[in-house]
């Protein structure tokens, strides 16, 4: 459909054959497929090794 604003073409404003997209697609399928397996992980008790902490934390009063 051409004219769906969500197609992924029309998004990207891609200038692409068929052909080539279609490339691109099975390329990045193993990329998704990691993603996938990623996001499937649990890390509910494991704590990140960096904690990122933007604002300083303030100094204790003696």
């Amino acid at each position: 459909m051409p004219d769906d604003p969500l197609d992924p073409v029309r998004l990207l404003d891609l200038d692409l054959p068929p052909e080539r997209l279609r490339e691109l697609a099975l390329m990045f399928a193993e990329i998704r497929a990691e993603i996938a397996k990623m996001r499937a992980i649990d890390l509910g008790e494991t704590h990140p090794a960096v904690v990122y902490a933007p604002e300083p934390k303030p100094e204790p009063e003696p």
